[in-house]
C-alpha cells in the first residue's frame, strides 16, 4: 500500500496574537488613567498649606448659582460621596448631612472615632455652607463621643 507525502497541517501563529494582547493592555492602562474619580468639578480654594489628613468622608459644595450678582440666588448644592442632599440650607441641611454622615462614617469607617470629613467646596460657596458642615460633624461627636475631624480641601497655591 502506498502512502500520502503530502499532509497538510493547519497551523496558527502566536507571535501576532501576544502582540495583539499586549496593544490592548497598554491602551486600557492609558485610557484608565485619564478617568476623573471626582464626579463634581470645583475650583477650590488656594493655600500654601500640606497638611494631610487621612479622608474617609468626602462632602462636596457646589456653588449652582455662580456668578449671580444678587447673593439671595446663591445656591449650593451639596453631595456626600454619591448621595446628593435635598436640602438647600439652614437646620433642615444640618439634620439631613447629620443623618447621611452618621450613616456613611459607620460604613467607610466602622470602629474609627477619629475618622476625616473631607470638605471640598468650590471657592465661591459662602462661608457659612462650610459652617453647616461643621456644625453637623460638631454635632456627631457630641452625640457619639467621637472626635471626627473636618477637613477643607484646597489646590496648591500659584
Amino acid at each position: 500500500m502506498i502512502k500520502s507525502q503530502n499532509q497538510i497541517r493547519i497551523e496558527t501563529g502566536s507571535s501576532s496574537m501576544s502582540d495583539l494582547v499586549f496593544l490592548l493592555l497598554i491602551f486600557f492602562i492609558l485610557t484608565s488613567t485619564l478617568i476623573s474619580p471626582n464626579a463634581v468639578k470645583l475650583f477650590l480654594p488656594e493655600s500654601n498649606n500640606k497638611t494631610m489628613a487621612k479622608e474617609s468622608v468626602t462632602i462636596y459644595i457646589d456653588n449652582i448659582g455662580a456668578g449671580a450678582t444678587d447673593t439671595s440666588l446663591c445656591r449650593c448644592q451639596f453631595q456626600i460621596d454619591e448621595i446628593p442632599l435635598g436640602a438647600t440650607g439652614g437646620q433642615d441641611l444640618v439634620d439631613e448631612m447629620k443623618s447621611v454622615l452618621v450613616t456613611e462614617l459607620d460604613k467607610l469607617a466602622p470602629g474609627d472615632p477619629e475618622a476625616g470629613v473631607f470638605v471640598r467646596a468650590d471657592q465661591s460657596v459662602d462661608v457659612q455652607y462650610v459652617v453647616h458642615v461643621i456644625d453637623a460633624v460638631n454635632q456627631i461627636n457630641s452625640e457619639k463621643g467621637t472626635k471626627h475631624k473636618v477637613v477643607l480641601g484646597t489646590r496648591a497655591a500659584k
